[in-house]
């Protein structure tokens, strides 16, 4: 009887755990789309309109992971050690290339599908194809994950994060109209993927997709549940929901953007995702390289080629 108990108890904590990270994930996928939050489109407006509002967010999303993980006492948890500084120069380089090949960085990707872009999809084979590889060939070994607590103080931090706040606003002032939707995105985006990290080890999206093979119920789960966010978000938003069927040029864009970032993600290691909610929390130098790096070639290209990238909400 102790052990029947005790294996219901097990099985409804297990269900409770899975309840939790789909709601988390879904949580995560609809303040994307809600935010309309994107790398390539935050860049864009940089260096075409010289508004860097969404800039700014971003950091605000790195502040309030760290925030999250002091208050989670949960240490920010890289999937792998950091590659030699040469390998990840190109690799945050090709990075931004693909981001700028498929359209949208992680977090754009996600959003586009949530409006029905069916597309963006094939963003995520790609790199999954790519990361698959690693699981089953090891190309880069047996990579030892690191941690490391935010540098800062929780006061120090909700210092920082008061500080953009108040810069935000105040160029919400000057134009910007989407100062409340951006922060409450951000916000949500930087603490539920702190608050998944407790319970899906190691978790960013990118690394999601990687281990599909090796952890697949938790894995599907969070990508399911944060597509279905996405594409409630848009639903809402827009008050109906139509899709907008890929074409053969779309698919190869997604497909080929998918691979470049996959490559990229696969050196850092990690995406534009994994470098804001997990390397910058933890005051890693090399997150800032890698992210100044990723984000300095997608800016020459938009400036060279230009880009047809506009917020959604």
């Amino acid at each position: 009887m102790n052990g029947l108990s005790h294996g219901i108890g097990t099985g409804i904590e297990t269900w409770a755990s899975f309840g939790l990270i789909g709601a988390l994930g879904f949580v995560l996928g609809f303040a994307m789309n809600h935010g309309s939050i994107c790398t390539f489109i935050a860049t864009t407006e940089l260096i075409s309109q010289r508004r860097p509002a969404r800039f700014l967010a971003l950091a605000e999303c790195a502040v309030w992971a760290a925030i999250a993980y002091i208050i989670l006492d949960t240490l920010p948890t890289m999937h792998g050690g950091w590659s030699p500084l040469v390998h990840m120069v190109a690799a945050a380089i090709l990075f931004g290339v693909g981001v700028y090949v498929n359209g949208a960085c992680i977090f754009g990707s996600v959003g586009h599908f949530g409006n029905g872009e069916l597309d963006f999809a094939f963003t995520f084979l790609g790199i999954f194809m790519i990361l698959s590889l690693d699981t089953v060939f090891s190309l880069r070994g047996e990579p030892m994950p690191i941690s490391g607590s935010p540098p800062l103080a929780l006061e120090a931090l909700l210092v920082v994060l008061s500080a953009f706040l108040l810069l935000r606003l105040g160029l919400s002032i000057k134009g910007e109209t989407n100062f409340r939707r951006l922060t409450v995105a951000m916000s949500a985006i930087g603490i539920t993927s702190a608050v998944l990290s407790a319970f899906a080890t190691r978790f960013s999206i990118t690394t999601s997709v990687g281990s599909m093979l090796s952890i697949p119920v938790t894995s599907s789960l969070i990508f399911v549940c944060m597509f279905s966010g996405s594409l409630i978000s848009a639903r809402i938003r827009r008050h109906r929901f139509s899709l907008s069927w890929p074409t053969w040029k779309s698919l190869s864009r997604r497909t080929i953007g998918g691979l470049l970032m996959g490559f990229g993600a696969l050196l850092i290691p990690g995406g534009n995702d994994t470098l804001l909610l997990v390397g910058l929390p933890m005051g890693a130098w090399q997150a800032f390289v890698a992210y100044f790096l990723m984000v300095a070639a997608l800016a020459v290209l938009i400036a060279r080629f230009g880009s047809t990238a506009r917020s959604w909400s």
